[in-house]
């Protein structure tokens, strides 16, 4: 490789480190503050880079907000292939993949009082990365579901629904364990176990089958 190559390849490297310390950066202060308390001097101090700097990768404050949801995103499938992974029943497979994805999102924006503006956020600027972040979910509940099928540990039709209806049900009972009395992380992380526990047992085989 010649010189100029490797300057280069380190150059993109870089560029690449600074775009994630900054979209990191400006999700620990648009959990903290919110969207619109949020500026670019904030970011820039947050992430300990130049003004200069931080205009150098982005035009402006919604580009750093999808950098900061699809940087999440990525964070999330990693830890959505390791819970796939892991042995295990399939109820503790299926709570193991909820944490990953919908506890590590709730995690990421601190449970706080901004979650609502930033969600509206999200569906205003940021459709493209939201969309590819709920389809991560969706891809690897499937995954999960077929597998287990597959290794007769579920019946899906148990449940008596398509298992894409299924597993869309399962998404919205994600979302709805956010509502009531604001939880906690460890609270949430509870009612995604108990979320994950009620699908399990939706679509257990009966014992005739199972023997």
């Amino acid at each position: 490789m010649s010189d100029r190559s490797e300057s280069s390849v380190a150059s993109a490297e870089d560029g690449k480190g600074r775009i994630e310390q900054i979209a990191e950066a400006a999700l620990r202060l648009f959990a903290r503050y919110g969207y619109k308390r949020t500026s670019m001097d904030d970011i820039a101090r947050e992430a300990g880079v130049a003004r200069a700097t931080l205009y150098l990768h982005f035009k402006g404050k919604d580009d750093v907000f999808r950098a900061m949801l699809a940087g999440l995103g990525g964070r999330v499938e990693t830890r959505c292939r390791e819970a796939l992974a892991m042995p295990g029943p399939f109820p503790e497979r299926l709570a193991a993949l909820m944490e990953a994805h919908h506890g590590t999102a709730f995690a990421a924006f601190s449970a706080g009082e901004h979650l609502g503006e930033l969600k509206a956020v999200m569906v205003a600027i940021a459709g493209a990365e939201l969309a590819a972040f709920e389809a991560t979910f969706v891809s690897f509940a499937r995954q999960l579901f077929e597998d287990a099928q597959t290794r007769g540990e579920i019946a899906i039709a148990r449940s008596g629904l398509p298992l894409e209806i299924l597993i869309a049900t399962l998404v919205r009972a994600a979302a709805g364990a956010k509502y009531g009395e604001q939880p906690s992380c460890e609270h949430y992380l509870v009612r995604l176990r108990e979320v994950a526990a009620v699908f399990a047992a939706a679509v257990a085989p009966d014992a005739a089958a199972r023997s």
